[in-house]
């Protein structure tokens, strides 16, 4: 990081730079778009200006690139190999969850509960009340349409987070095969699909091969499913109870916009 970056009077809206998001952990992960705010009130910063970009993101200013480079945001994957068009669960699981990626240790922990245990299930959730059943599958779609909503992303499944700041625990999908119809790796695949054609419009589900890359690792002794998902060029809506819902991603967590919220973010995302 050059001089220049650190220092506020260098820097102005509708520059093109390149920032470290402020919820990489690991300090590595690179995002270009365009300052929309810049935040550091100070004349320099030794990390770096902090400010907005045009597409939501928040970090700290690593380069200003050349007028002449291209003003989109890199939408390509972290750990992406792209001489095999491959990625690396392992290398996205030690960065760790941020914007771009997100852990769940299992998709179908409530899939065999009973109106019984949903009644006694501890702690008490609107999400398990409203869906039943299905709610961990309805948890999934909602972060898939976060990323599609925002800049993309991969979600991890296999993997549970340590809240505590300590080293993320691989468990494995393993542990699930046995609530497939079909108890393997292709049933897990197939599942993943039939989600996407449950909760998602047909404009997605049917051009699943451009937003959505499906794949296994095997970690040690377990297996982890990654799903891949691309940033959409079109606002996408859940249809949940007959209801229509918009997520995007903010920071390292999904969230759910409402009303006026989601007219001011669709005209400046997808104008």
């Amino acid at each position: 990081m050059g001089t220049k970056d650190k220092i506020h009077k260098n820097l102005e809206a509708g520059m093109t730079v390149e920032i470290n998001p402020r919820a990489d952990r690991s300090g590595k992960q690179r995002i270009r778009g365009i300052i929309s705010e810049i935040l550091t009130k100070a004349d320099r910063h030794p990390h770096g200006i902090l400010v907005n970009l045009e597409t939501g993101e928040t970090g700290r200013v690593k380069q200003v690139v050349d007028a002449g480079s291209s003003t989109l945001v890199n939408t390509v994957p972290p750990a992406l190999d792209n001489k095999t068009g491959t990625i690396s669960l392992a290398a996205l699981i030690k960065e760790g969850e941020n914007h771009r990626i997100e852990f769940k240790d299992r998709a179908l922990w409530s899939t065999n509960y009973t109106s019984e245990d949903i009644k006694n299930h501890r702690p008490q959730t609107k999400e398990l009340h409203a869906f039943g059943k299905v709610t961990s599958k309805v948890i999934v779609a909602k972060i898939i349409a976060s990323f599609l909503n925002s800049n993309g992303g991969t979600l991890i499944v296999g993997v549970k987070e340590n809240k505590e700041g300590g080293q993320d625990q691989i468990v494995g999908i393993e542990q699930e095969f046995s609530k497939l119809k079909d108890s393997c790796q292709d049933g897990y695949r197939r599942m993943i699909v039939d989600l996407i054609k449950d909760y998602f419009p047909s404009n997605i589900f049917n051009h699943l091969d451009q937003y959505f890359r499906i794949v296994f690792e095997k970690i040690g002794d377990d297996t982890v499913c990654g799903i891949t998902v691309s940033k959409s060029d079109k606002r996408v809506f859940l249809k949940l109870n007959n209801n229509d819902h918009f997520f995007i991603r903010t920071d390292a967590s999904t969230r759910e916009l409402i009303g006026e919220e989601v007219v001011d973010y669709c005209q400046s995302r997808f104008s």
